[in-house]
Order: structure tokens, then sequence, then C-alpha cells
């Protein structure tokens, strides 16, 4: 394709954007509807769009653009003047902290650069978080009576079970029109597909399901495509124990329902990207996580947000990994060792003492885990360097500053952790 019509597309495509936003809000205005069917009006109409991306461009390249600008589209919806008054209005009509437009851009972004070239692997979770999400969202504004809480908000049971029937059918039809697995499997894995995706919407906050559903959906389907019913139905059996199970000792570890189911649901995400040796680490942070709870934690969702930040570094890792360069999992398992090494200095108070038994334990553990490494990892043979000051990094701050990580604990614990892996996972790719 020329050079000439990617760059038409581009500009018909920001100009389609901005025409359905604006036509939009005048048909919201000329016709009373509600904030909220204006806003997934909006949602369907760039979920359908983008669907169809890599049938428009067969290069990556203009759809990175692509969205790089439908970002900044949206940064611009979200200034005051424009919010309030603007375009920006279809869409933030609805007052709620969500960075939902964001999280879906660059979703989009994720799964394309992730889809190996295979239209399921894209279409099918773009396709359930644009129509079943509309789904759940309309049903549970008009009929939702049976609510749950999750953070600052509310869903409700009848918006789950609307995602999950919409979900069924679509998975279905898109399976058996798209892939050539048999149609028991079909069958099966569209429940799956359906159960899994509603669990992971219930759970997610501040528009995080637009993030959460198509990736996970993505690395769900790429596991499970053409895997027998009977592993379908195991993986299914150990999910519903494993969310069980964390019900159960929820109270005992003063953890919330929607936190608890969080955790199982970073699990699996984690097993799914990684695999085993992808995940030991991230579930010893989050045990961390669970003992640094002793220290109060000024933040009002201090579990969500060591959640986000978790998947959220492990995302940005998978990603840097598959698309620029080798696999990073073990820098990657590195940052995430900073994490759970900060988590337990804080949980100690900054005791000088217990900080350097730590360090060494966690540094220990790590070159311990570096002989486990799958062969498609990336090595380098000055990692347990990388390692000692990465995590003498995280060690010389907590302890210096302990009080500091009492507020946006996680966050401020990751950036640290992941800071030298990840200037020395780019300085080894140089090396190349």
């Amino acid at each position: 394709m020329s050079i000439a019509l990617n760059l038409a597309l581009l500009a018909g495509s920001v100009a389609l954007l901005m025409g359905v936003i604006a036509a939009v809000r005048y048909a919201g205005e000329r016709f009373g509807w509600h904030a909220e069917v204006s806003r997934k009006t909006i949602h369907v109409a760039i979920g359908l769009y983008a669907m169809a991306l890599p049938l428009l461009f067969d290069t990556r390249l203009p759809v990175v653009v692509l969205l790089l600008i439908a970002l900044a589209l949206m940064g611009w919806l979200r200034l005051p003047q424009v919010r309030t008054s603007g375009l920006g209005k279809a869409i933030h009509a609805v007052e709620r902290r969500s960075l939902g437009d964001i999280w879906l851009a660059l979703a989009i972004g994720f799964v394309f650069l992730q889809s190996e070239g295979e239209y399921i692997f894209y279409a099918l979770p773009l396709a359930i978080i644009t129509l079943s999400d509309t789904a759940a969202a309309l049903t549970g504004s008009a009929y939702g009576r049976s609510r749950f809480a999750v953070e600052d908000g509310v869903k409700s049971w009848e918006g789950v079970v609307a995602f999950f029937m919409v979900s069924v059918i679509v998975a279905m039809a898109m399976l058996l029109l798209l892939t050539d697995a048999p149609r028991l499997n079909v069958v099966v894995l569209a429940f799956a597909i359906a159960a899994f995706g509603a669990i992971v919407e219930a759970v997610s906050w501040r528009g995080l399901d637009n993030l959460f559903v198509p990736i996970c959906l993505q690395f769900f389907i790429k596991g499970y495509l053409f895997a027998e019913p009977m592993a379908l139905a195991l993986i299914a059996l150990q999910f519903g124990v494993a969310v069980i199970a964390v019900a159960v000792i929820a109270r005992r570890l003063a953890l919330s329902v929607h936190a608890s189911r969080a955790f199982v649901i970073a699990i699996f995400l984690f097993l799914g990207a990684g695999g085993p040796y992808g995940a030991v680490v991230p579930m010893f942070a989050i045990a961390a996580h669970l003992i640094a709870r002793r220290r109060p934690c000024a933040s009002p969702h201090c579990d969500l947000d060591f959640i986000a930040t978790l998947c959220g570094a492990g995302l940005i890792w998978f990603f840097v990994g598959e698309t620029i360069g080798p696999s990073a999992l073990s820098f990657y398992n590195l940052g995430m060792a900073g994490m759970a090494l900060g988590l337990l200095l804080v949980a100690t108070g900054g005791r000088i003492a217990a900080g350097a038994v730590l360090t060494i334990a966690v540094g220990a553990g790590y070159i311990a885990l570096l002989s486990l490494a799958p062969g498609h990892a990336l090595h380098s043979p000055y990692l347990p360097l990388v390692a000692a000051a990465s995590l003498l990094l995280v060690t010389a701050l907590v302890l210096a500053r302990t009080t500091w990580f009492d507020r946006w604990r996680a966050p401020r614990l990751g950036a640290v952790a992941n800071l030298v892996p990840f200037a020395a996972y780019l300085a080894t790719l140089g090396m190349q």
C-alpha cells in the first residue's frame, strides 16, 4: 500500500472519529439521550471501526500512528472547556473517575500488535469489549437492581448476566466463522470465554475493563483455542476453586471481596502470559503486599492500586519483550522481585538489619530462579550485577524514605523497582 494511501486512510479515520463524536453529541441533545447511551454509542463506533483496522492497513506502522493520534485526541477531549461544552461532552457527560477511553485505545494497540496476524486473536476480544460491555452498561443502568460494590462505585449482577449472554453469542458466531475449531470446542470455548470475560469485567474499576478484558481474553483465546473440552473444563474448575478459596480467606486477610477476586484474575493473567516462570515472582510480590498491609497505607484503595501496578508493569514488560526484542522474562522477574523486596522492607518499618537480610535473601532467590529461565528469555552475563544494583537501590530508597511509600505505595515501588531492569534490558539489546 502506498504512503499516500496510508496517509489518506489515516486522515479519513481521524475525520470519521471526530464526525461520529459530533453526530452523537447532536443526536443526544436533539433526542434527549441519556448520557450513558451517548457514551456507549461512541464506544461501539470506535470498537467496530477498530475491528476493521487489519483489513484497511497492511502494515503495523499506520495503525500505531493512528492510535497515537487517537490518544492525543482523547487527551484533548478531556480538557475542561472541551469536556463540558465541546465535543468531549458526548463522552464525559457521565461523571466518573475513569480513563476508559484511554484504556480502550491502549488495549486496541496491544491486542493488534500481539495478534500475530491471526484475525480471531484481535477481533474477538474487541468484539466482546465493544458489544458485551455496552450491553452490560446499558442493562445495568436501566434494569440493575442487585448491585455490588467496586472501589468507589457499584455494578449490577443484571449487567454481568447481560455481558455473559452477549459474549456467548458473539464468541460462538466468530469462532464458527473465523476458525477451524471443532464444533464441541466452539461451544465449550464460547461459554468459557464469556464466563472469564464477565468475571474480569465485574472486578475491573475506573474503566480498566476496557484494558483488562481484551488483553485477558486474547491470552485466554491464544492458549486454549484448540484445547480439548476436558482441558477447558479443568481450567474452569481450577478458576472457580481459586475464586471460592480466596473468598473464604479474604476476611482473615482483611481483603474486600472485590480485591480478592481481582487477585485471582491477576494470578491467572500472569500464568497465561509468562507460564510458571513468569508467575512465581509476581505471586511472591502478592504475598509481600499482604504482609506489608500490616503497615497502614494512606491511599484509599491500596489493594487495587497494587493489583493495577503489578498488572500494568507485567503488561509493559510483556509488550516490550514481544514487540521490540527477545523475551524480557528475566528482567521482568527482577522488577517484580524488587517490588516484593520493597514491600517486605516497608513491612519491617525500615529497619536496617532486617533490610540487609531481606536484600540478600531476595537476591539469592532471584539468582537461583535464573537457572530455571526458559531458553527464549534474554540473558546477560551481567544480570547478577544488574540484580544487585537494582535491589540495593530499592533497599536504599525504602530504608531512607520509608514514610514516602505510605501513600501511592505500589506505583512508587513499581517505578523504583523497574528502573534499573528496564535500562539494563535496553542496554543489553543495544549490545547484541
